[in-house]
This record gives structure tokens, sequence and C-alpha cells, in this order.
């Protein structure tokens, strides 16, 4: 919807510096808000927003929003689905409204009732800075699987934020050095990009974060967090039916798409083969008759297309394709990373960026997508692996092995649960680093186990635990992944399976509704045979597919790139990472964009200079 950006200054008041760095942060973030822009300063604080209209397009919906009085004060980025029910329960407290827009129901609903009761409330996607001047006291918040970004950064004097880190960077003296750790944990296959940046000095705020600031400092809490919200009683005594579960599944997706479909302007849905977008298709149609999809067609090797089709027809929604070729891929891949902020290790960003530059072509502003069903329902084919693992160790095959290797496995199970066969002095080496590298996420899946102890089937513990673990690692990912591409383009996506009834409903699913006889995301496919095609909602899943050739030769430009001084490679091994590039295409894509990053972000080469030296490496 909209980039935000703000000043807080800890001693003296704003000065023209201050202000010309919110400019300056405005203009590094306009692809974000291109149809208007906002300003307001008072004492310590100085806040700036770009807009992209889409609820309320009208001039009396601009932010910086203020109540009437003006003593709070709001930038919001996002939406917030169930504002017309909010607003109904505001004006029974007596509050009154002026516009027809969510901004006023969230900037009301935090002034009214104050952020730690309000903030909980929001259904839906959102990053927001309110100043309560009542109390001098400013709040900053993101939604509970951060799916809207927030970047901070404290200096000795200040407190910056903005929807992207290229805004903080913008500001004067602001250091832009990247730091090393966070190059060598995304080398390292790491989830990293929602919750980590890769610039020193600049933090992000977590999902669910809700933040105080006041002269006295920053107060960090967390107002949601899937671990905390997990309850294993609500599994171990779910005793519903098939039936029961595929109706309420309907109804809540049904109630989910709705929401999503508010809109004041243009709508459309990204629709591949799989069952996730197709089923969110299928549903939008009931709610946007003119709705219709996309769907991305590579040149080169396997395209979906052509099944997407078979779903928009049942639906009765016209697709449009959407052409990605090798010139166009290698044109694209620096820009991607230059919105990404980070190394695009995969050659669907690429594809997702060549789609938003089509809708906002075709003067679409609002995208809905699947993403999020995997990890609620279930749909990874690595999250039935953790299951197998743990059966050999559960009744009846643990009476097979003896008593002490039975203990001393379970043991080793406890401490990493998805990986309970892993042995040798290598096994716990690999654990050791993965710990040093990312605590957060290292510890975490003992945690989840140890969470679902009732759950008696220990391969059942390991997936229900896989599923919440993918909440905080993969999906975060796939969040930034959405945000920061389709922004670039000026064009919200909107991620209807990640609601909040229907994450708690996912959540506290027993694994029989996930995985069912070696099938995936069960019960949400029962719902899908009601609206896609059957050969859709059972196909293997393939994920979406970029055929190596797209990005065949780029590798050759790691051989004079700063990738190799930053990793320190010594001279002879250069070559032998640019024949490992050569050979293995995720390696290619993850350390050719590393080094398209450094040269972007630290070396200041442009996207268009840097899709230059691509094609001529590469041709």
């Amino acid at each position: 919807m909209c980039g935000i950006a703000g000043v807080w200054r800890k001693r003296s008041p704003v000065g023209q510096t201050d202000l010309a760095d919110v400019a300056n942060m405005m203009r590094a973030i306009v692809h974000r808000g291109p149809d208007d822009s906002g300003s307001w300063n008072n004492g310590r604080l100085a806040f700036g927003h770009q807009r992209l209209t889409i609820i309320d397009t009208s001039r009396d919906a601009r932010q910086p929003m203020q109540v009437q009085d003006g003593q709070g004060v709001l930038v919001f980025n996002g939406e917030v689905y169930n504002f017309k029910a909010l607003r109904d329960d505001l004006r029974a407290e007596g509050v009154v409204f002026h516009t027809a827009s969510d901004t006023e129901v969230v900037l009301q609903a935090l002034h009214h009732w104050g952020p730690r009761k309000a903030v909980p409330l929001f259904n839906g996607m959102f990053a927001l800075a309110y100043v309560d001047l009542r109390s001098a006291e400013l709040w900053l918040a993101r939604d509970r699987l951060g799916i809207k970004p927030m970047s901070v950064a404290e200096t000795a004097e200040r407190i910056l934020f903005a929807s992207e880190d290229k805004a903080i960077l913008a500001c004067d003296g602001f250091c832009r050095d990247v730091d090393p750790r966070e190059v060598t944990v995304r080398l390292a296959g790491q989830y990293r990009d929602s919750g980590h940046s890769l610039f020193d000095g600049i933090e992000r705020l977590p999902p669910g974060g809700l933040w105080k600031i006041t002269h006295e400092g920053v107060e960090r809490s967390v107002f949601w967090d899937p671990l905390e919200s997990l309850d294993p009683g609500r599994i171990v005594g779910d005793t519903a039916s098939d039936a029961v579960h595929v109706e309420a599944l309907e109804s809540l997706m049904k109630q989910s798409v709705g929401l999503h479909c508010i809109a004041d302007t243009s709508l459309a849905t990204a629709c591949s083969s799989g069952v996730d977008s197709g089923l969110i298709t299928a549903l939008a149609k009931q709610f946007r008759p003119e709705v219709h999809a996309y769907v991305v067609d590579p040149q080169l090797g396997k395209s979906e297309a052509a099944d997407a089709e078979l779903t928009a027809r049942r639906a009765g929604v016209e697709m449009r394709r959407v052409p990605l070729g090798r010139d166009q891929f290698l044109d694209l891949w620096p820009k991607m990373i230059w919105h990404l902020e980070s190394d695009g290790w995969h050659g669907s960003r690429i594809a997702l960026l060549a789609l938003a530059q089509r809708c906002h072509a075709d003067g679409v502003k609002v995208l809905l997508t699947g993403e999020g069903a995997d990890e609620l329902f279930g749909g990874y084919t690595f999250q039935a692996k953790r299951t197998r693992q743990w059966q050999f160790l559960s009744p009846p095959w643990d009476r097979l092995l003896p008593r002490g290797l039975l203990a001393s496995r379970l043991r080793k199970g406890m401490v990493d649960p998805f990986s309970p066969f892993r042995s040798g002095p290598r096994a716990d080496q690999v654990h050791a680093r993965m710990r040093a590298l990312s605590p957060e996420l290292a510890f975490l899946p003992a945690k989840l186990f140890d969470r679902l102890e009732p759950v008696r089937s220990l391969s059942d513990r390991a997936f229900l635990a896989g599923c919440v673990f993918d909440l905080y690692s993969y999906l975060g990912d796939l969040l930034h992944r959405h945000d920061r591409i389709s922004m670039a383009a000026s064009v919200e996506l909107r991620v209807p399976f990640i609601e909040n009834a229907l994450i708690d409903f996912a959540m506290h699913l027993p694994r029989r509704f996930k995985h069912r006889r070696g099938t995936g995301k069960w019960l949400l496919k029962k719902v899908a045979e009601q609206h896609i095609p059957r050969r859709n909602v059972y196909a293997r899943k393939n994920g979406f597919g970029i055929a190596p050739e797209l990005s065949a030769g780029a590798e050759r430009i790691l051989a004079n790139g700063p990738l190799r001084d930053v990793m320190k490679w010594p001279a002879p091994a250069v070559a032998d990472m640019i024949g490992l590039a050569a050979s293995d295409p995720v390696s290619r894509m993850r350390l050719v964009g590393m080094d398209l990053f450094l040269r972007l972000y630290a070396g200041g080469e442009s996207p268009d200079d840097l899709a230059g030296k691509l094609r001529t490496v590469a041709n």
C-alpha cells in the first residue's frame, strides 16, 4: 500500500537535517507509493509517507493522518482487513469518523484503545508508526508473521525507521557498510531476509513486534509469536470429523478471500498450476467477478502456464501469460537484487518481478497470491521427511533397537528434532556451526518439539513442529520477497492464507489433516477439489522451477567481483568457486546474487550497468 519513514530525536528537536533526511528517505522508496506523499513533524519526531491508493482513494485518507485534536499521528503501510468491524466497535464507544479508509480506523483504535490493546485486534498486513503526543510515546508495530516490513537504525542522537533499508542508507552520514557475518550466514543457506539486514547498524522490527520509544529509550516486545500461541491441548483434543473440518476450512477460506478482495481499485491473482493460488483464484471470482489471473511463462525449461489455464477456465477467469526469456531474466536480475536488498537466491524472484511489472503496466494495483499454505497446512516434502525420521523411534519399531542405542538417538533427537538419525562427529560439528551462525533458529526446533510434548506420536510432533518452524524461517524469506519485489512495481501483494483465523485454525490441526497417506495439505486439497481441476489439486508439487539455462554463464562475473574480497577467497580458489557455480545452478544464483548485491550497495554500480555486464559474460 505505501512506504513510511521517520526520524526520532533522542534529545533536541528535529532540525533541517532531519527533515531533509525524511525527504531523502521518501525519494528512496517512492516506488512503494507513487500516487501521493505527505510529511509531518513536531518536537522530536518527523514522519514521511509515500502513498499507493488502494482503500478510500480520496485525499481525505492521506497520511500522515492525525486525530481531530492533533494529539495522535499515524503513518501506516499495509491493510487491516477487519477495519469495518473495528470501526463499528469504535463508533459504539463514541468515536467519530471522517473517511472510509482503514487508515483512520487504525489511527483511532490506537489512540482510543492504546497500542497494546489495539494492535493484536488488527487482522491484516501492516507496519506502522504511531505517536501519542499525550504521553510522548512513539510506537512501531509489525503484523504477526511479518508480511509488511520495517527497518530500524539507532545512532547516538537519533532513531531512524523506514519501510526499506535503502531509505535509511539515504540519510546524511549513515554508514553503508555491509555486515560480513550476514553475508556468510546467507551463503550458508539460512533464511534471514525478513528479520535481519545485510547492512551494519540496521535491524528489522521482528514479525509481531511492538516497540515503544520514549525519552528513556526503546522498549522491545512482541504481541504475537507462533511458539507462544501454540496450544497442544487443542491438537490432542481434536476429535472432529473430516467433514466438519472441510466445512470449517472452506468457510474460513471464503471469509479471508472476501476480506482480501476489499479494494477501491483493480485486483488480480497470480495463478500457477498448483492448488494454493488456484483455490485463491477460484474463490476471488466469487467476490470480484471481473478478476483476471497471471501466470509466468518461461521461454526456456518447463512452463506451468498450460496447466494453470485449466484452473482459470474452470473458475471462469481470464488468464494472462507473462513471458520470461533469457535476456529479460538477465536484465531484471540486478533490479531484483536492488529492491530485495539481499542476494535473491532463487530465480523465482526475477519471475515475480516480471509478473509485477506486467500488473503495473495493466493498471493492476492489488495481486492475490497463495503463499503460506505449505507452511500452515504441511505441503512441503521435507516436512514429511521429518515425520519418517521419527517413525523408527516410535512403537512398535523402537523395540527393534537396543535400549542404549534407542536412548542415545532419542537424546539427540530432542536436541535436533528434525534430524534424529544424524550421527558421527561431523553431525555434532554441523549442529554447533548452525547454532553459532543463527541461534534464534537453531534452538527453535527443540523448543517447538518440547511445546508439543502432549502429542504422543514422536513423528507427529516432529511434523507439526516443522510446520510451525517454517513460519519463522522459510515463510519469512518468501514474505520479504513478496513485499520488496511487488512494491518495486508499485503493486500490493496480498496473501489470504495468512489471516488471523486461518493461522490459528491451521496451527492447531492434528497431523492427520495435514499429511495423510502420503498426501500433503490433505485437508486443503479436499476443499480445493470443489473449485479447481482434480488434476491440478493432486499434481506432484514442483515449486516454481527456473531453467538453469536462464542464468548459465553468469558465474563468470565472479572473476573480478567484490564477493571474493569480502569472503577472502584465495586467488587459486576463485576459479574453483566459478566452476562450482557453473555446475550447480543453486550455487550460481546465490553466489552471483550476493556479488551483484555488493556491487550495487558497496560498489555503487547501477542495475542497468550490471545488466549489461551480465549479458556480456553470459553470452
